[in-house]
């Protein structure tokens, strides 16, 4: 119920150009989310992302593997070149760079601390009427303890209202 009146009460939001938006991103890795856009009119457009949230190691595929699992806290800050795909439609891809921090618990070791540097290549799409953006991407991270090319996942955002346009 409470989300039915969010999304009437701003049903006028259009495509990528919202300012700034929070939500959750799911795969390889549970982490909330803050985007905001800085620099959207008329080009480039440049997006800031922090996330925080448990990175799971997805190379542990079954029980009998023999691979140490390091799964951990981490906190991440990327910054983002997007580009609109479509004539105003909402759909933009984007590609960006960012380091990352954690708290890593290898699997029969003691914790420790690590970082490094991620990528990302994806798309996005943002709604025209209910303030929703969706977007699927592919995030490699080289650093350590981790290093790993199969990473990705599935981020929903909801598009907070902007009082001031």
């Amino acid at each position: 119920m409470f989300i039915i009146a969010l999304l009437a009460m701003y049903g006028s939001v259009r495509g990528q150009n919202f300012d700034q938006a929070i939500g959750g991103r799911f795969g390889t890795d549970f982490m909330l989310t803050y985007k905001e856009f800085f620099m959207y009119y008329p080009k480039p457009q440049l997006a800031y992302e922090i996330m925080g949230g448990l990175q799971f190691d997805e190379r542990v595929l079954g029980k009998r593997s023999s691979v140490i699992q390091t799964n951990g806290f981490v906190l991440q800050g990327m910054c983002y070149y997007h580009m609109d795909l479509g004539f105003d439609t909402g759909f933009s891809g984007f590609a960006g760079l960012g380091p990352f921090l954690g708290i890593y618990t290898p699997q029969g070791e003691k914790v420790r601390f690590g970082g490094g540097l991620a990528a990302a290549v994806g798309v996005s799409f943002s709604f025209r009427y209910i303030p929703l953006d969706i977007s699927i991407d592919w995030m490699p991270i080289l650093g350590s303890p981790r290093t790993s090319i199969a990473r990705g996942g599935l981020t929903l955002r909801y598009i907070l209202p902007t009082l001031w346009h």
